[in-house]
């Protein structure tokens, strides 16, 4: 717990993520990462190959961006530093370690910015204008992201309210990606499965409330919470899928 404190004090963030819980939970997913490296590692290196397969499809003279790069455990930032003349890397919060590797590397500049455009308050919920108008850009990934937009603005609401606000606030960043000018990578939480004390399937929660995509470019499974990490019964496991260009899918 003083680590976490730590890190919630040295973490650079949006002003309202200090007082919405978003810098909380951003902090608890490294305390969860660091309990679960080894289960973590395969679902990272193949968010990572995604990403960099996805990149192969843009022009390499310009901008790349990245969403939800603020722990960078997931995004092969090097390698895509060595194609793309400048990487932004966009999220409401950024560890100081991802800070020290954009210093680093040089072409890399980390962006303070959230990306629905809608919070704290969810008032009006829209895709947003971010990058819209922006023709240096050839590259943008949503890495992660998706199923995370609403988990923190939604916990003081009802299911009912909260799965409308969840399902509106991820049709409009699929929206947004759809409308972008260059290729647009999404990998993302297809589905959460409960496993049982036997291993089996027990319960399957949709993390997309209901959002339709098109059928994925490839498939994985995420061992985000092992026995243990919950109760000694009870496993997590997310299906996780990604797309290489949603502009075109």
């Amino acid at each position: 717990m003083l680590r976490e404190a730590v890190e919630w004090l040295a973490t650079s963030s949006l002003s309202f993520a200090r007082r919405s819980g978003h810098l909380s939970e951003f902090v608890a997913i490294a305390a969860r990462r660091r309990r679960h490296r080894v289960a973590w590692a395969p679902h990272e290196e193949r968010s990572k190959a995604a990403v960099l397969r996805a990149a192969d499809r843009a022009e390499t003279s310009g901008i790349a961006v990245i969403l939800g790069a603020g722990h960078l455990n997931d995004v092969p930032l090097r390698a895509l530093s060595e194609r793309f003349a400048t990487i932004r890397l966009v999220d409401v919060a950024f560890a100081p370690a991802t800070r020290r590797v954009a210093r680093t590397l040089g072409n890399v500049t980390c962006v303070r910015h959230d990306v629905t455009e809608s919070l704290p308050d969810l008032a009006e919920i829209t895709a947003p204008s971010f990058l819209r108008d922006d023709a240096d850009v050839r590259f943008v990934a949503s890495v992660n992201l998706l199923s995370q937009l609403a988990v923190v603005a939604t916990r003081q609401m009802d299911d009912v309210r909260a799965d409308a606000v969840g399902r509106a606030l991820i049709e409009a960043h699929l929206a947004w990606l759809r409308r972008l000018p260059c290729p647009a990578a999404l990998v993302f939480d297809r589905s959460i499965e409960i496993l049982g004390p036997s291993g089996t399937v027990i319960s399957r929660l949709d993390p997309l409330k209901g959002a339709e995509l098109p059928e994925p470019d490839e498939t994985w499974i995420w061992d985000i919470a092992p026995r243990g990490e919950i109760d000694v019964d009870h496993s997590v496991r997310h299906i996780v899928a990604a797309i290489d260009d949603l502009t075109c899918a």
